[in-house]
């Protein structure tokens, strides 16, 4: 839940944070100790991230609303734990970052007419969403820091992660794809299945797969006679995936529906997975362990603070209110 710290908050962030709905009642629904996290404050928050995860989507199922607004919970009561463990440790707010930060937005929305009525509250309320983020950042830095491994503890971590060193199987594909518009009408949809069929009939019969490639495909394969090279198995859509999985070399499938049009497919080649050894992927072996490590401490401090700490919640208040579906 908290922001990593090469993970900066996002414009879209701010301009929500920046306008959030009136101020709710000031009731309780969890405590961390004597740390209260107050209706206004968890609706506030519920409110940015419903935003930000859902805005595009379809809506929530009731059970879905309640368990959302649980994770929010959560994700302030971890956030108030974090806090205080940064204060703790006497960090403070990177104060010249901050001042830059807020520069940059005062610069940006002066002009607006809500800022000439509301800016000193909304930097105000800018400056302690910067303060906060820059106390998680320093601390996340701080513990998830790790010293320099051994060897032995690279080539340990290579051996229990060998599925992390393994190429994936690899298979070689040609394509023919007739261009159809997603929108077009079903008429211009079976038009191109039976032109499709029909170039399918051709290439069994004999026919080059790679002149008519040059000569029909709207793939950009085209010119190079369809063939896209070995690709990891797993990157195709499920449709062409499928419809490859049984062929033998060179054999073609039959045509299949995707986004862009339809597919005709050949499968020219395959490579097995292969284990990389140690030799080649030290260093990202090296890389993986660290953050493997890092994510490890990381987890291990919030466990310690929960563990510390008396956590209340209001689970009534958190499943009382209306859904989507009320």
């Amino acid at each position: 839940m908290i922001s990593r710290p090469d993970r900066p908050m996002s414009k879209a962030f701010i301009l929500l944070l920046m306008s959030l709905p009136p101020a709710l009642a000031n009731d309780v629904v969890a405590t961390v100790d004597s740390i209260e996290i107050t209706v206004d404050e968890f609706e506030r928050q519920a409110f940015v991230e419903a935003r930000q995860t859902f805005y595009h989507g379809k809506p929530m199922t009731s059970g879905e609303l309640v368990e959302f607004r649980k994770t929010v919970a959560d994700g302030l009561i971890e956030r108030k734990l974090l806090l205080r463990e940064a204060l703790h440790r006497d960090l403070s707010p990177a104060e010249n970052s901050i001042a830059a930060q807020l520069a940059v937005y005062e610069d940006r929305y002066s002009d607006s007419e809500r800022w000439q009525t509301e800016g000193p509250e909304m930097l105000a309320r800018l400056r302690e969403q910067f303060e906060k983020e820059s106390l998680l950042a320093q601390l996340e830095t701080l513990i998830r820091a790790v010293g320099d491994p051994g060897t032995s503890d690279i080539r340990e971590y290579y051996d229990g992660n060998l599925d992390k060193f393994t190429q994936p199987e690899q298979i070689r594909v040609s394509v023919i794809l007739l261009s159809v518009p997603p929108s077009s009408a079903t008429t211009v949809w079976d038009a191109a299945r039976e032109e499709a069929a029909d170039i399918v009939r051709q290439i069994r019969d004999g026919e080059s797969f790679a002149e008519l490639a040059r000569m029909r495909s709207a793939d950009p394969t085209a010119a190079n006679g369809g063939d896209m090279g070995y690709v990891h198995v797993g990157m195709l859509n499920d449709t062409s995936q499928l419809a490859l999985q049984d062929l033998d070399i060179d054999e073609v499938a039959e045509p299949v529906t995707v986004l862009e049009g339809i597919a005709i497919l050949r499968f020219t080649g395959r490579r097995p997975e292969k284990l990389q050894p140690f030799g080649a992927v030290v260093q990202r072996a090296e890389e993986l362990w660290r953050r493997d490590v890092g994510d490890r401490q990381w987890q291990q401090l919030i466990v310690a603070l929960r563990q510390q700490s008396v956590i209340t919640v209001d689970e009534e208040y958190l499943q009382s209110l209306p859904t989507p579906d009320d």
